[in-house]
């Protein structure tokens, strides 16, 4: 991997355009609620690495996920095409049992 310093999103070597660019896709791709870290490695012997973390919610099914992660990687692809690799760590949040909490639990601290 390249040994340049890194830009503000996450990318090791690559110009923050096409970070911009890889990071549209992942914010742009419909079924995706989150993103998290995006890490991008130029390689010495060509290409980039794309690593990047996307969130869904409790409620969606497996195959949606699998699905928007293929689309995900259809995306990077069409945007980047020296991305000879793409990793995607979906986290999917778990259900709340407080999604309603009483307001007496609730504490607000004031400045003074």
């Amino acid at each position: 991997m390249s040994a340049t310093g890194w830009n503000r999103f996450g990318a090791r070597g690559v110009d923050p355009q096409d970070a911009q660019a890889i990071r549209e896709v992942l914010i742009g791709t419909p079924g995706v609620q989150t993103v998290g870290e995006v890490i991008v490695h130029r390689l010495e012997k060509g290409g980039m690495l794309v690593t990047a973390t996307l969130g869904f919610g409790p409620s969606t099914p497996n195959a949606d996920v699998v699905a928007v992660l293929r689309e995900v990687k259809r995306g990077i692809r069409a945007a980047m095409p020296d991305a000879r690799g793409i990793v995607l760590e979906p986290e999917v949040a778990a259900p709340r049992d407080d999604a309603d909490p009483p307001t007496d639990t609730i504490v607000i601290r004031g400045a003074d």
